[in-house]
């Protein structure tokens, strides 16, 4: 039975201040985790054993997910006590996973891809690892992948910094999408207890043993580096999620919400558990609102996301924003985001009554924990 091992280190430092006290692959994604959106997509096929590779906040990691019963999986724990890299976190789990092969995440990826056909595919090929590559317009950001187009041998692995197109000119390129299928084999190529990392060191002497081979997947993919990221990365999950829902489904709303009928819900939109739209207000489109969120009369919400606990007062309007656990918004604020700069509120902020925070052109708007906004921010 094929085992997973899921990456959840790293800082997040470009999300801050959402990720000061939320590990960054505990990101709500259209209201689960990112990483239980993994966990429950290796489950699908069939994976039944999962190790969850922690460092930084690794503790709040453990008590979200302990043993893993309750999503039907069994999940195990290893630490790094400093910084050992994406190979040297593996080799630590060697333990668990020397038997047989085995799925490998980056635990910031949001992906919703069928990982059996990706088995199926790696078993025919026999070689030591498949990388699942993905088709972007962009391909600068990423690792790039050079392959055999008969065969889908990797002749080239190239990290971002590595990738020079020719003639200077941009064209879509399969990048590296962070989600690997390795034989134990790949913990030979692995030195113990020094920091390694498999991109830059271990696939490219397995490109050269003409070992590794490139799977393209379809659909969903989207890595949470950068706060907007992690807003279109919500919006383009739940479009997926109510694209592979039976019948014609516009919006995924509990049915614990209580919405006043004269509010108008704009699809696609997301509303979870427990919540409470009052009279009046416009919901949508491209919006995802967590649990236990109370919105009053008159509000306007568009392109933002919304964790759980937070009250929103009457004839607030909010756009291009992400609003964490938790905050309250007075009466009578705006609170609107400039293209792919937003404004980003972090747990228990407060804005009182009569306020217009917008983000400027060039940057996102951020605020801290449990910061009070008394004046307008432009």
């Amino acid at each position: 039975m094929t085992k997973a091992i899921i990456l959840s280190g790293g800082y997040g430092t470009r999300l801050r201040p959402l990720s000061c006290n939320v590990p960054k692959s505990l990101m709500p994604i259209v209201n689960k985790p990112v990483m239980e959106r993994q966990i429950l997509l290796l489950k699908s096929a069939g994976v039944k054993e999962i190790v969850l590779a922690v460092s930084v906040m690794g503790d709040i990691v453990k008590n979200y997910f302990k043993d893993g019963s309750h999503l039907g999986v069994r999940i195990h724990y290893t630490e790094e006590k400093h910084p050992l890299g994406t190979a040297g976190a593996i080799k630590i789990a060697e333990p668990y996973l020397r038997d047989e092969n085995f799925f490998m995440l980056n635990g910031d990826v949001i992906f919703n891809c069928d990982l059996n056909k990706m088995l199926q595919f790696h078993t025919t090929k026999k070689g030591i690892g498949t990388i699942a590559g993905k088709v972007v317009d962009d391909p600068s950001r990423y690792g790039v992948l050079i392959e055999n187009e008969d065969t889908h041998q990797l002749l080239e692995f190239l990290e971002k910094d590595e990738y020079f197109p020719s003639n200077g000119k941009i064209v879509p390129m399969p990048i590296n999408a962070g989600v690997y299928l390795l034989e134990p084999e790949i913990f030979t190529y692995i030195e113990p207890h020094k920091k390694v990392s498999i991109e830059k060191q271990v696939f490219p002497i397995a490109v050269k043993k003409e070992q590794l081979y490139h799977y393209q997947i379809s659909g969903v993919w989207k890595d949470i580096g950068k706060p907007y990221d992690l807003l279109e990365g919500n919006i383009i999950l739940m479009v997926d999620i109510m694209k592979n829902l039976k019948g014609d489904v516009k919006n995924l709303i509990d049915h614990s919400a209580d919405i006043h009928p004269s509010s108008k819900i704009y699809s696609p939109c997301t509303i979870g558990e427990n919540v409470v739209i009052r009279g009046n207000s416009t919901i949508g489109p491209n919006v995802i609102i967590g649990d236990n969120v109370f919105i009053d009369n008159n509000v306007e919400l568009r392109e933002c996301v919304i964790y759980n606990e937070s009250y929103i007062s009457s004839n607030v309007k909010i756009e291009k924003a992400i609003i964490a656990d938790n905050c309250h918004i007075q009466e009578n604020v705006t609170l609107k985001g400039n293209n792919e700069n937003l404004v980003i509120l972090a747990s228990y902020v407060e804005v009182l009554k009569n306020l217009e925070i917008l983000a400027p052109k060039t940057i996102s708007l951020t605020v801290c924990h449990h910061e009070v906004l008394k004046e307008n921010m432009k």
